[in-house]
């Protein structure tokens, strides 16, 4: 998350290259094996860690368009509004750990009832 904001656009050219499948793997790669060394099965640490490679670069590419919008006063039209503005919650400090720690927590839990079939929570 750091490296995609030290750079203006990061993560921005970092989910183009994640979703085009130009490269950008290695991340997920390493938080793959960081899972399966945790015990889970092959597919539970591929999906985990595809979960959380879209977290990392979805949160920081929105804190980024933030900071982008913010720069060009694109948000105060809300605030003059006096609506609330939805990117509030996901701004807090302590907003992106707070994710972090869900997606451990369910991983955890996921691991603690094998017998949930992750294919099968995602399909409505």
């Amino acid at each position: 998350r750091d490296a995609l904001l030290a750079f203006k656009d990061g993560a921005e050219v970092v989910s183009s290259t994640l979703a085009l499948g130009l490269g950008a793997e290695g991340l997920q790669r390493r938080l793959t094996a960081a899972i399966d060394a945790g015990g889970f099965d092959e597919e539970t640490s591929e999906l985990a860690a595809a979960t959380m490679v879209h977290f990392i670069v979805g949160h920081a590419f929105h804190e980024q368009q933030r900071i982008q919008a913010d720069s060009l006063g694109a948000v105060a039209h809300a605030h003059a509004l006096d609506r609330e503005d939805p990117a509030e919650t996901t701004d807090r400090p302590g907003a992106f750990d707070f994710g972090i720690t869900l997606l451990i927590a369910g991983l955890e839990r996921q691991g603690t009832h094998p017998t949930v079939d992750p294919a099968a929570a995602g399909s409505h």
